[in-house]
């Protein structure tokens, strides 16, 4: 077989990519609008740079043509994401817009060499959704009993050594190309940390769109190992790392090549979610559900079945729970118990309908959980957490005697096993491509973008006869 040759900067970089990769860097901020005005070690946020967008746009081009582009210092922010401490490193405008430039060039050369095994920060085709269906895909016609393993690569971000990195990197890059320098800036990467210059000495600068690639490439050995091994599955996503086997056999030895990766790249493994479990032993039958294991956010079983997992189910309650907390006063302003339940069932359908991070994670989840008996205990949860508002009390079955759950969903309750065949069948679209221009405050830098509403066709008063005409 014929050796690649390795990329230069001359074969990789033309200016039209430099104006996708601004294209994309314009766009994405509307879905957040807080990310435009991050700032970083020049106070600038994205609204300076897009004041003369061009001009920095063709500045930047010929820095880049002339090769003299150099990476800046970014700004390190400490952050407690869920209880887990994560350090972002936030770049001026234009060294962000480079860092995407040189992930979406690369990833896109470069995609032939990733494993199809590996679903995260790819260039097209692969992602969350691509993972969670060739999951459920697998397990549907794996023999009965398999062999499950799970592995989580502990803190691998800050972890890589930049030593084995930037040797991978030679692999791929001439040496002594302008790539290979704009890369080695990215692995041993500037910033200032509390008003302290740095230059890291391990890690890559997680929150750039370059982190992700170099992610990759660490582990391209790893995937390679597991791909030879016959008898498996695997599933690789970002530092999550699922294992499928037939046999004892190929579980053991990819056992043992997680192994020897993590001590030849070293890292270490999260010994917390390390699991291995042998599935499919006993046949399932009746109403009895089926073992299982936990990834991604979902609960994947034995059967095919696909549910919430318990931590997913917690945070879509937590959805409505914290939305209804945000409007107490209003609930408090409200008289009668109708008014009150008509303003927590509005809250609801506002949870589902507006506010771009909800709909994304609910409808996400919706279109992949194939339990319904999970989504009916959520439906009737929600029935229950308005009818305590209106009614100003706990959780109590007694409110259904005084104002029945017929009755809540003509007066609009919205309803997750609806929503999720209306998914299904098509009838709404996904949240990430159907917008409309949102002007939320008439003042500087408060343009956000919200989906279109469509409360008329997903809330109707009869969503059983809905989809059944659709059927």
């Amino acid at each position: 077989m014929p050796q690649r040759s390795k990329l230069t900067w001359a074969s990789l970089y033309t200016e039209v990519e430099l104006y996708k990769s601004a294209v994309r860097l314009y766009t994405k901020p509307l879905f957040n609008p807080v990310k435009a005005r991050s700032t970083s070690s020049d106070e600038k946020t994205l609204f300076d740079f897009a004041k003369r967008g061009l001009h920095n746009l063709h500045h930047i081009h010929r820095a880049l043509s002339a090769q003299t582009f150099a990476f800046r210092p970014g700004r390190a922010h400490h952050r407690n994401f869920n209880g887990k401490l994560r350090t972002l490193y936030i770049y001026p405008w234009e060294e962000r817009l480079v860092s995407l430039l040189l992930y979406r060039a690369l990833n896109r050369r470069l995609d032939s060499q990733l494993s199809t095994s590996c679903y995260a920060y790819r260039w097209k085709g692969y992602g969350v959704d691509r993972c969670q269906q060739a999951i459920a895909q697998t397990l549907r016609r794996i023999p009965k009993p398999f062999h499950v393993m799970k592995r989580d690569i502990s803190n691998f971000f800050p972890s890589i050594d930049h030593t084995l990195l930037i040797d991978r990197l030679r692999s791929l890059v001439e040496p002594d190309d302008y790539l290979f320098q704009l890369l080695s800036q990215c692995v041993r990467f500037r910033y200032h940390d509390q008003g302290v210059a740095r230059t890291a000495d391990r890690g890559v600068p997680f929150g750039t769109a370059s982190a992700c690639l170099l992610a990759n490439l660490y582990l391209l050995d790893l995937d390679r190992r597991l791909e030879a091994i016959p008898g498996i599955t695997f599933f690789r996503y970002a530092d999550d790392l699922l294992v499928l086997s037939s046999g004892e056999e190929g579980l053991c030895a990819a056992r043992r090549v997680f192994a020897d990766e993590m001590t030849a790249l070293k890292l270490t493994s999260n010994q917390k979610h390390e699991t291995e479990s042998l599935l499919g032993r006993a046949k399932v039958t009746g109403n009895s559900i089926a073992g299982g294991f936990r990834h991604l956010g979902l609960q994947f079983r034995e059967d095919g079945s696909i549910g919430l997992s318990r931590d997913k189910f917690r945070k879509i309650r937590n959805l409505f729970r914290f939305a209804f907390r945000r409007r107490e006063r209003k609930f408090r302003l409200r008289q009668s118990p109708r008014s009150r339940a008509q303003l927590a069932i509005q809250i609801a359908q506002q949870v589902l309908s507006q506010g771009i991070r909800n709909v994304a994670i609910i409808d996400y989840y919706l279109r992949h959980v194939t339990d319904e008996q999970q989504l009916r205990q959520l439906d009737r949860w929600l029935a229950e957490e308005v009818l305590s508002r209106a009614f100003q009390g706990g959780h109590k079955k007694s409110y259904f005697k005084k104002m029945p759950y017929a009755k809540l969903r003509k007066m609009g309750l919205p309803s997750l096993v609806h929503r999720r065949r209306l998914i299904r069948h098509g009838h709404i679209e996904s949240t990430f491509f159907v917008w409309k221009s949102h002007q939320s405050k008439p003042r500087y830098g408060a343009r956000a973008a919200r989906p279109q509403s469509r409360e008329a066709a997903v809330f109707s008063q009869s969503p059983e006869a809905v989809v059944k005409s659709t059927w």
